[in-house]
């Protein structure tokens, strides 16, 4: 078989066309550390690497949630807490009203401290998050959760919704708390007070946590309860009196003495009827509200001590008192919850973490090269280009001219 020249130089061209693409090849796979970069070269493969980089890219995602809702979640921790201290410095001062008697100027006093003190403790209910929006206003992030209506009362203007953060393809994590729930439901004193007609009968509440207790268990909500009782005396001798409620189920008896106070489900009761008369007295409509406004009325109460009796003093510093009690008791809930949602975000965060990295090693495994076996394969393309360029020379110079 003849081999003319014209064959003989396509025949190494082509060889050193081949021989220099499968070098370009190696050393791309060196470059970019993919064994393939488009379909056609691994079909299954590509798929698996697409599939693959989705799902990190959405852990990554994720974890882009979390952090920014641990810094959200750290923020109203930091504010609850000084929510707190200033609900405890409050009742400290209110303390020192109900337990020592003080002067007209003393009470001025304490209520200008309690008006700076509601002044503060108003910045931190209206508090932003690290994003500039509204902790507590639920989902209406924008708007102020509490401002001052013409009355000088202290109205909420968010609403009851809270947000979620998704942290994960099956977890999803309270961002924040509405202050509707937080600071509106807080319960303020529960009190009872004589009915109509019944004006020769005394009520006050001697001991908050048992009338409390009472209330909660037994106070009908229904639009047709009454919640009522009926202080019945009757002549004898001694002469006797029954306390029932609006059933008639009697509830407490024994021997009545005019004017005489007793005690009934922590209320002390003072009675002044003639034996064989009666006097009607209910439990009072429970009412929730925001403790700024109940701050309200101790500081006006306090700006002019001298316009209400020592008793009724008494009386608004013991609503503020269990007013009180109650928020701190919800932002002690509000705390604890918060705290357990950061656990739940770092417990969350560290598996998104080895579920990315778990996904990272398998694309790795599945679309990128071996560095050693690249580098080896790319020498081999050199040497195999260089001796085919070798190859090429020596047989230009295979020519009858090249012996004469």
């Amino acid at each position: 078989m003849r081999i003319s020249t014209n064959m003989q130089f396509d025949r190494h061209l082509q060889a050193l066309m081949n021989t220099s693409g499968r070098l370009d090849q190696a050393n791309s796979k060196v470059l970019s550390g993919n064994k393939f970069d488009t379909a056609g070269e691994d079909p299954f493969g590509m798929s698996q690497k697409l599939g693959l980089t989705t799902n990190i890219e959405l852990y990554q995602q994720y974890t882009t949630n979390g952090n920014l809702l641990q810094s959200t979640l750290s923020h109203e921790e930091t504010v609850l807490t000084s929510i707190n201290d200033n609900l405890l410095s409050t009742t400290t001062l209110l303390q020192k009203i109900q337990n020592g008697a003080m002067s007209d100027g003393d009470l001025q006093d304490l209520g200008s401290e309690l008006a700076m003190r509601q002044t503060e403790l108003y910045d931190l209910m209206n508090s932003k998050d690290p994003q500039g929006e509204y902790l507590f206003s639920g989902n209406q992030t924008q708007i102020q959760p509490w401002a001052k209506d013409a009355n000088g009362s202290y109205v909420f203007q968010g609403d009851a919704g809270v947000r979620s953060v998704q942290v994960s393809p099956s977890v999803a994590i309270q961002a924040s708390d509405s202050g509707h729930t937080l600071f509106e439901t807080a319960a303020t004193r529960r009190t009872a007070s004589a009915l109509s007609g019944s004006n020769n009968i005394s009520i006050s509440v001697t001991d908050q946590g048992a009338y409390d207790t009472y209330y909660k268990s037994n106070y009908d909500t229904s639009s047709t309860a009454t919640n009522s009782f009926t202080f019945s005396t009757t002549a004898a001798s001694p002469d006797t009196y029954e306390i029932t409620d609006s059933s008639g189920t009697v509830l407490k008896s024994g021997e009545y003495v005019s004017g005489e106070a007793l005690d009934f489900i922590g209320l002390s009761l003072t009675v002044d009827v003639t034996a064989g008369g009666s006097q009607s007295f209910q439990m009072d409509p429970p009412v929730n509200d925001n403790i700024l406004n109940t701050m309200t009325d101790i500081i006006s109460a306090l700006k002019d001590p001298s316009a209400l009796s020592a008793d009724d003093l008494q009386s608004v510093v013991a609503d503020a008192l269990t007013h009180m009690s109650s928020t701190r008791d919800q932002v002690g809930t509000a705390l604890w919850q918060t705290g357990a949602r950061m656990n739940t975000l770092d417990s969350v965060l560290t598996s998104n973490g080895s579920l990315e990295q778990s996904n990272t090693e398998a694309r790795a495994a599945v679309s990128e090269i071996d560095m050693y076996q690249a580098i080896t394969d790319l020498y081999k393309e050199q040497n195999a280009l260089s001796v085919a360029q070798q190859t090429f020379s020596r047989l230009q110079q295979q020519s009858l001219f090249d012996y004469l």
